[in-house]
C-alpha cells in the first residue's frame, strides 16, 4: 500500500496532482488546511492538503471490474448485479466477489491509518504494548483506549524503567475489568443458582465443579436440579457426578416439576439448576427458558459462554440470553484458546462481572476465582508479562 500527501491552492489542485501520480482508483484518506512552512506562511492563504492511499491489489480488482462492466451495461443488470443477493450468471457472481474483495481492502485501509492517525505522539514501548494486545484480538478501540491511557501515566521524556512501563499497562488493562464475583457466601438457605448458556460450552462439567467445590470446601448443603431432559446422556452425567459427591438431585420435566425440586431442597445451601443448551436464535426455547427462570426466581443466573467462541458472537449471545436476566458470567475452555482479547471485548461491552474461569475437564479442579492482575498479564502474553 502506497500512501502520500499532495498540497494545492485548493482541494481541485491537490486532487489533480494527486490523480496525476496514484490514478483514479486512489482512495482520499484525509483532507485538512495547511499553511506555508516560515515567515511567509504567516502573509499566505491557506493551501489544501490531501492524502490518499493506493493498494496494488486495488489497481487490479478495479481494473478486472471496469473491463466486466461493458458486459453487464449491454445485459441491463448493472443495477441488479449491486443490490441482489442471488448473482444472475458467473460475470455477476464474478462481480460481487470483486466489489467484496474491494470493499475489505477498503476498511483495511482505513483501519490501518486509524492506528496510524491515533498511535501519532505514542512512544514506541507503548506501541508495542498496543500491537500485542491487537495480536491477542483485543479490539483496537479498546487497546488505544488503554494505549492512550498508558502513555498519559508515563513521563513524556521516554526515560523510565520499562518494567515499570509495563506494570503501567498492567493496571491500565485491570481497570478495564468489572470487579470479579464468585458466589455470595451467605448464611440464607435454599440460594437458587442458575446456569444458562448455548450449547456445547461445558454447562453440566462446570455445575459439578461449582457443587463439588462448595461441598467440599465451602462446606456446604448442595442440591442439584437438571432441565436437560433434552439429553439423557447429560442427565446421566449429573447424576453420576451427584452420586459420587453424595448429594441430591432431581430431574424436572416441567416448570411444575422444578417448582417442586426447587421447595423440596430449600433446606440446603446452594440448589444449582443445570439447564439445557439453548441456541442464541431459537427464541421459541429461550422463552421456555425465560418462564422457568420467572417462575423460580434465582437470586443469581449465570450465563456460561466458551473462550473459544469470537468476541462478536460472545456479545451477541449474551444480548440474546439477557431478557432472562444475567447477574454474571462464567467463561470456559481457557485451555483451549491461546488468545484471550475476546475475554477484555465482552466484558467491556457488556459490563457484567465474571464469576467463574474453567481451564479444563477435571471435576472439580478445573475451575478458578480470576484474578484481574493475572488476566491482563495473560493479555500481554505470557513472556511479557514475567
Amino acid at each position: 500500500m502506497k500512501v502520500k500527501s499532495f498540497v494545492g491552492r485548493d482541494y481541485q489542485e491537490a486532487m489533480r496532482k494527486a490523480k496525476q501520480e496514484m490514478g483514479n482508483d486512489a482512495i482520499i484518506l484525509h483532507t485538512r488546511h495547511v499553511k506555508k512552512q516560515g515567515i511567509r506562511g504567516f502573509f499566505s492563504h491557506p493551501q489544501v492538503e490531501v492524502t490518499v492511499a493506493i493498494d496494488d491489489t486495488l489497481r487490479v480488482n478495479m481494473d478486472r471490474i471496469r473491463d466486466m462492466l461493458p458486459l453487464l451495461l449491454q445485459q441491463g443488470q448493472v443495477e441488479q448485479a449491486a443490490a441482489a443477493p442471488q448473482p444472475s450468471n458467473l460475470e455477476d457472481s464474478q462481480l460481487m466477489e470483486e466489489l467484496q474483495k474491494l470493499k475489505q481492502i477498503i476498511a483495511e485501509i482505513k483501519s490501518k491509518m486509524f492506528e496510524v492517525e491515533v498511535l501519532k505522539g505514542i512512544s514506541d514501548p507503548v506501541q508495542r504494548f498496543f500491537h500485542i494486545l491487537v495480536e491477542n484480538n483485543v479490539d483496537k478501540d479498546i487497546a488505544v483506549k488503554i494505549a492512550t491511557q498508558v502513555e498519559a501515566r508515563l513521563p513524556r521524556d521516554e526515560n523510565y524503567d520499562p518494567a515499570w512501563a509495563l506494570e503501567v499497562c498492567l493496571h491500565c488493562i485491570q481497570d478495564c475489568f468489572p470487579p470479579i464475583k464468585p458466589l455470595a457466601d451467605e448464611e440464607r438457605k435454599g440460594r437458587l443458582v442458575f446456569l444458562v448458556g448455548p450449547t456445547g460450552v461445558g454447562k453440566t462439567t462446570t455445575i459439578a465443579k461449582l457443587a463439588a467445590n462448595m461441598t467440599f470446601v465451602e462446606h456446604k448443603n448442595v442440591a442439584l436440579v437438571t432441565l436437560d431432559t433434552y439429553r439423557i446422556a447429560a442427565v446421566e452425567q449429573l447424576r453420576t457426578f451427584a452420586e459420587i459427591m453424595d448429594i441430591a438431585i432431581s430431574v424436572a420435566y416441567t416448570p411444575h416439576e422444578l417448582r417442586e425440586a426447587v421447595d423440596h431442597f430449600s433446606y440446603n445451601d446452594y440448589i444449582f439448576v443445570d439447564t439445557a443448551g439453548r441456541s442464541p436464535y431459537n427464541y421459541e426455547h429461550l422463552e421456555e427458558l425465560h418462564q422457568c427462570v420467572s417462575l423460580v426466581r434465582p437470586q443469581e443466573v449465570i450465563l456460561v459462554m466458551s473462550l473459544t467462541t469470537p468476541s462478536s458472537e460472545l456479545i451477541n449471545i449474551h444480548q440474546k440470553f439477557s431478557p432472562i436476566g444475567i447477574d454474571k458470567i462464567l467463561l470456559t475452555k481457557l485451555d483451549e484458546t491461546r488468545t484471550y482479547g475476546q475475554l477484555l471485548n465482552l466484558v467491556c461491552e457488556v459490563k457484567k462481572p465474571i464469576a467463574y474461569i474453567t481451564n479444563g475437564q477435571n471435576v472439580p479442579d478445573d475451575i478458578i476465582v480470576p484474578d484481574t492482575w493475572e488476566l491482563a498479564k495473560m493479555l500481554l502474553r505470557k513472556d511479557e508479562a514475567e
